[in-house]
């Protein structure tokens, strides 16, 4: 895969809670992983 075949990464940094959960919807995962990644993101940096 080269750089212009490459899927777009989301900026997590830059979405609301609400824009989070339904991103983690949307790749399968589960809601609940929005709340720990921003966690994660304001407790580790």
């Amino acid at each position: 895969m080269t750089a212009d075949t490459a899927p777009q990464r989301p900026n997590l940094l830059g979405m609301t809670r609400e824009e989070m959960e339904a991103f983690f919807l949307s790749i399968g995962e589960k809601k609940f992983r929005a709340a720990q990644v921003m966690k994660w993101i304001h407790q580790e940096g």
